[in-house]
C-alpha cells in the first residue's frame, strides 16, 4: 500500500533529529542533571516518575512535561501511587481509578483483556491512554495491554490536552508511569488469590552493579479464572530494564516488556437490557451468564514494548528523548448475543437470544519518539521555563474481522454445544496513520506568586484507511492546538482559569458522505487546588468542553456490521471535587466528587438526539475511602469505603434508563516481622447485583460481585 510521501519523508528527518542531538551530547561534558534526585541509593530516580509514598501533592510530568507539583499544574489532575495501587490487590488497571474524580472506571463491568476509561463523559480508551507519556493509540482491536505489575503510578489529566500530546481524547489523558531501574536496591516477591480463583505470583527486583549499571528485573504469572469464563486463562509478563549514568551527565535508561495471554472470554456482557436491567418473563440472567460457547470461545494476545529514555544536560538546556517500539498480536473468537430472537423481550414463552460468531486477527505495530529540550532563565522581574519539543507517531494495523452465523442460546435454559460455522464474510481492515507534532511552553513566574502557562502546538497527520480492499476517507490535516492559564498561589491555595483547544483525526473505515474534517472543540476551566502540607491536597475544577465534528461507528449486525455516522456535536460540563489527607493522626481519607452535564447539541444523522445524553455515560458519581493505622497496633491497617454511581442511559433516545448503583468495599492489612504483609481486600463488600453500563437495548454489561482477594509479601 503506497504511503503519502510527504509526512513520511518528515518522519524519516525526524528519526535524525532525535538521534543526532543525543550522540551530539555524549560528546559534551556537562553538570549533572539537575532532575536527578540524589536520595540515598537512588541515583537515576526523576521528579514526576519516581515513587509517590504517601505523599499528597507530589512532582508529576503530565499536564506540563516538566517536573511540576499538580497544584501548579494548571488542570485537574490525580496521581494514584503504587502503594494504593497494592493496597487493593488490583488485577487491572483500570480498577485503581474508582475512586478517581472525573474518570468513569471499568464501565463494561470486568474485562479481563482490556483497561476501559471514560473521562468527563468521552471514552478514553483508544486515544486517551499514554505510557511515559507516550500514546498508546489503538484503533479496533489493534491495543497495548498494561498490566498493573508493570506501573509505578496512574496519573490523570483532565480535559483536552492536544496542545502537550497532539490528537488525543478531549475528555482527558489516562497516563501509566513505568516502573523504572535505579530505585532503592532490593526485591519484593508476592502470591495471592481471590474468590474468583484467579492466582498470581510475582517478583521483582532491583539494585546498582559495582560499574554504576541501575538494574530491575520481574515476572509475573498469573491464572485467570472466575466472572463466568468458561475455562481458566493464564496470563505471564517479563519485563527488564537499565540505566546508565555516563562521565558527560547523560543518563540512559531502557526498559522491556514481554505479555503473554491465553485465556477465554469472562461472562456479564452482551445482555439484553430486559432480563439484564429490568425483569422479563423469566426473572433475569445469572451473574456473569455467558452468551458463547465451550471449546469454541480463546482468546490469545502476544505483546512487546521496548522504551528507551534519554536524558542529557547542555549547557542551561536540558534534553529528554523518548522513544518507543510496540507490538502486539491478537486472535480470539467468540459468540456474540444480541438480543431475543423475538425482539427486545422474550415472546409466547421464547427467550432465545440472537447469536453471532465473531473471529478476529489482528496485529498492531507503532514507533513513538518525543523529543524535547528545555530551560530555566530570566527577563527582568518574570521567570520562564522554556520547553520546546518534536513528536512523531507511526501505527499500523493489519486486522481481519469475520461474522460467521451462531446458534440461538435459551436464557432461562441454556444449552450449549452450537459451534458457529467457519467463514462469516471476512473484511480485512488495513491502517496507517503518521502523526507529527512541533509544540512549545512557557511557564512564567513573576511577583506574588503569578503563573502563567501558554502552549501553542502544530501538528500533521496523514491516515490511510481500507476495508476489504476498499478505500476509507484517507486524509491528510494540519491542526493548531493551543492552551493559555493563569493562576497565582495565595498560601497554600493556588486558583487558576485556563482555555485551550484539541484536535483529534476521525479514522472512517468507509466512504462517507460530507467533509469528514478532524474531530476538534475547545474547553475552558476554573479551579482552586490547597496543599497545607504533603499529605493534604484538595482540588476542586468547574469546566465546559465542546467536541464538535464527532463520527462514531455504530453496529449493523450484517455482513459489515459497522458504519460510519457522522453525529455532530455533544457538550460536557460540570465540576469535580476532589481531596485526601489525614484526619487526625493514623486516619486518612480520599474522595470524589463528580458532576456531568453531558449533552448532544447538534446531530446531523438524527436530529431527535439533540438535547439527550449518550449512552453509557455516568453523569454522577462520588466515592470516599477512609484507611486507619491504630497506634495499639502497629503494623495493623484497616480500610473501608463506598462508591456511589449514578444512573446512566441504555439508549441514546434516553428512554431506558440503568439505575444508580451504591457499593462497599473494606480491606485490611498487616505488617509482621522480617519484612512480611499480608493484605486483604474486599470489594463490592454486600454483593450487590447491578448493571455497570448498556450501550443500546441488546447490549448491557454486569457489573463485578464481590470478590474477596488475599495477597502475601515478603520484602528482601
Amino acid at each position: 500500500m503506497p504511503r503519502p510521501p510527504r509526512l513520511a519523508s518528515l518522519l524519516g528527518q525526524t528519526a535524525l533529529v532525535t538521534v543526532l542531538p543525543v550522540l551530539a551530547a555524549a560528546q559534551q561534558a556537562a553538570p549533572a542533571p539537575s532532575d536527578v534526585v540524589d536520595l540515598g541509593q537512588i541515583t537515576f530516580s526523576v521528579l514526576g516518575a519516581d515513587p509517590v509514598g504517601d505523599r499528597a501533592n507530589p512532582f508529576t510530568l503530565t499536564g506540563v512535561k516538566t517536573a511540576t507539583p499538580i497544584t501548579e499544574v494548571p488542570q485537574s489532575v490525580s496521581v494514584v501511587s503504587a502503594e494504593q495501587v497494592a493496597a487493593t490487590n488490583a488485577a487491572k488497571v483500570d480498577e485503581v481509578l474508582a475512586y478517581s474524580a472525573g474518570v468513569q472506571a471499568a464501565p463494561y463491568g470486568y474485562d479481563s483483556d482490556t483497561n476501559w476509561f471514560f473521562t468527563r463523559g468521552f471514552d478514553a480508551t483508544q486515544t486517551g491512554v499514554f505510557l511515559d507519556g507516550l500514546q498508546l493509540l489503538s484503533y479496533g482491536f489493534g491495543a497495548v495491554y498494561v498490566d498493573p505489575f508493570l506501573v509505578e503510578r496512574v496519573e490523570v489529566l483532565r480535559g483536552p490536552s492536544s496542545m502537550l500530546y497532539g490528537a488525543s481524547n478531549p475528555g482527558g489523558v489516562v497516563n501509566y508511569v513505568s516502573r523504572l531501574p535505579g530505585g532503592e536496591p532490593g526485591a519484593l516477591a508476592e502470591a495471592g488469590v481471590d474468590s474468583e480463583g484467579r492466582a498470581w505470583t510475582s517478583y521483582d527486583q532491583g539494585g546498582t552493579t559495582n560499574g554504576g549499571l541501575a538494574y530491575r528485573f520481574g515476572a509475573k504469572l498469573q491464572r485467570v479464572d472466575g466472572h463466568g469464563a468458561f475455562d481458566d486463562g493464564l496470563e505471564g509478563v517479563l519485563t527488564g530494564g537499565v540505566a546508565k549514568t555516563f562521565g558527560n551527565g547523560g543518563t540512559l535508561t531502557v526498559t522491556t516488556s514481554y505479555t503473554r495471554m491465553d485465556e477465554d472470554h469472562v461472562g456479564g456482557a452482551w445482555l439484553p437490557y430486559y432480563g439484564t436491567v429490568e425483569p422479563t418473563s423469566f426473572g433475569t440472567f445469572d451473574r456473569y451468564f455467558n452468551t458463547g460457547e465451550p471449546g469454541y470461545d480463546s482468546y490469545e494476545r502476544e505483546q512487546w514494548l521496548a522504551t528507551a529514555i534519554y536524558r542529557q544536560d547542555i549547557g542551561a538546556w536540558r534534553l529528554t528523548n523518548t522513544t518507543r517500539y510496540s507490538w502486539v498480536d491478537l486472535s480470539e473468537r467468540a459468540v456474540l448475543g444480541l438480543g431475543y430472537t423475538t425482539g427486545a423481550q422474550p415472546l409466547n414463552g421464547d427467550d432465545s437470544l440472537f447469536r453471532l460468531g465473531f473471529i478476529l486477527d489482528s496485529e498492531a505495530t507503532s514507533l513513538n519518539n518525543d523529543l524535547r529540550i528545555e530551560r530555566t532563565f530570566t527577563t527582568g522581574a518574570v521567570e520562564h521555563q522554556l520547553l520546546f519539543g518534536l513528536d512523531a507517531k507511526h501505527y499500523e494495523l493489519d486486522e481481519v474481522q469475520s461474522y460467521p452465523a451462531a446458534g440461538p442460546l435459551s436464557a432461562s435454559d441454556p444449552d450449549y454445544g452450537t459451534i458457529p460455522t467457519d467463514g462469516g464474510f471476512p473484511t480485512s481492515v488495513d491502517l496507517r496513520m503518521n502523526q507529527l507534532g512541533l509544540y512549545a511552553q512557557d511557564q512564567l513566574r513573576w511577583g506574588d506568586g503569578w503563573i502563567a502557562t501558554l502552549n501553542g502546538r502544530y501538528d500533521l497527520v496523514d491516515i490511510d484507511v481500507t476495508r476489504g480492499g476498499v478505500e476509507g476517507a484517507s486524509r491528510e490535516d494540519g491542526e493548531f492546538s493551543w492552551r493559555m492559564s493563569l493562576a497565582r498561589e495565595i498560601g497554600n491555595a493556588v486558583p487558576y482559569v485556563t482555555a485551550g483547544t484539541y484536535f483529534n483525526p476521525n479514522v472512517v473505515e468507509l466512504p462517507l458522505s460530507g467533509d469528514v474534517s478532524p474531530e476538534s472543540g475547545r474547553q475552558v476551566e476554573a479551579g482552586v487546588k490547597w496543599s497545607p502540607n504533603e499529605r493534604t491536597l484538595l482540588t476542586f475544577a468547574a469546566f465546559q468542553i465542546d467536541r464538535e465534528d464527532i463520527v462514531d461507528t455504530r453496529w449493523t449486525g450484517s455482513t459489515t456490521p459497522y458504519e460510519p455516522v457522522l453525529i455532530g456535536d455533544v457538550r460536557s460540563r460540570g465540576f469535580e471535587i476532589e481531596a485526601q489527607g489525614e484526619l487526625v493522626d493514623g486516619l486518612t481519607y480520599r474522595a470524589s466528587l463528580t458532576s456531568l452535564d453531558v449533552e448532544v447539541t447538534e446531530n446531523e444523522a438524527t436530529p431527535a438526539l439533540e438535547g439527550t445524553t449518550p449512552w453509557r455515560v455516568i453523569e454522577d458519581q462520588a466515592a470516599f475511602a477512609v484507611a486507619w493505622q491504630p497506634a495499639a497496633a502497629e503494623g495493623l491497617t484497616v480500610s473501608a469505603g463506598v462508591r456511589v454511581m449514578g444512573p446512566s442511559w441504555a439508549d441514546n433516545e434516553n428512554t431506558l434508563r440503568v439505575p444508580l448503583t451504591v457499593l462497599y468495599d473494606a480491606g485490611m492489612s498487616y505488617d509482621f516481622e522480617g519484612g512480611w504483609t499480608a493484605n486483604v481486600d474486599v470489594s463490592n463488600l454486600t454483593d450487590e447485583d447491578y448493571v455497570a453500563a448498556c450501550q443500546g437495548a441488546t447490549t448491557c454489561y454486569q457489573g463485578e460481585g464481590r470478590n474477596v482477594s488475599l495477597a502475601v509479601r515478603k520484602s528482601f
